[in-house]
């Protein structure tokens, strides 16, 4: 089954070359299909609002988790509530994702701006996000869309605590979390196009 619809099967490319800098990610399929369904929301996203680089959100979506390569599987996939030492490994992976990214893509076209949406994707628009407290507009435009994008899977996936929500719900914890973590405006540019994404599974 393709990963991507017909016309934006361009891209499979990109998601060949994520196996080849992390093989990793095929011992971690749950983080494997978050990345790439992420990576299409945050294209689609782009493409359909005019706003930002399609192929940079694609890369950032894409790669915007392998630092959580170096977290343990027994913390990443915790049932209950994380210890606070637990808490401190999660909220660096952001970093390590702009780490390994930097070190294992070297030369590939665009890295320089894929690497910020990488490194911010968890900024909050309120400043109270990580790995530095960037608030509102100082937040790379291709790190608040790929936040939106981010989001939307998560809350549409199952978790160790949860099952998967539908898109109406996820909408409604996203308003909820719009002008706090999420870009109020991108959001409500956004809502319409949210609603209108399968929730299909790679």
């Amino acid at each position: 089954m393709p990963v991507l619809p017909l016309g934006e099967r361009v891209l499979l490319p990109s998601v060949s070359l994520l196996f080849d800098l992390f093989p990793e990610l095929a011992e971690v399929p749950e983080l494997l299909v978050h990345s790439v369904r992420t990576a299409r929301y945050a294209f689609l996203l782009s493409r359909l609002l005019g706003l930002g680089r399609p192929r940079v959100l694609f890369c950032a979506g894409a790669l915007h988790d392998v630092g959580k390569l170096l977290v343990s599987r027994d913390i990443l996939e915790k049932p209950g509530p994380l210890l606070g030492s637990e808490w401190k490994m999660i909220v660096r992976h952001p970093l390590w994702s702009f780490e390994l990214v930097e070190s294992r893509c070297r030369g590939m076209r665009g890295l320089k701006d894929i690497l910020p949406a990488v490194r911010a994707h968890h900024e909050a628009w309120d400043g109270t996000g990580y790995p530095e407290g960037l608030k509102g507009t100082s937040i790379p435009l291709e790190a608040r869309i790929l936040a939106l994008a981010d989001v939307f899977d998560a809350l549409t996936s199952p978790r160790p605590y949860r099952a998967p929500l539908n898109s109406g719900q996820a909408l409604e914890i996203m308003a909820q979390m719009a002008g706090h973590k999420l870009d109020p405006y991108l959001f409500e540019k956004a809502r319409i196009l949210l609603s209108f994404f399968r929730e299909e599974k790679v």
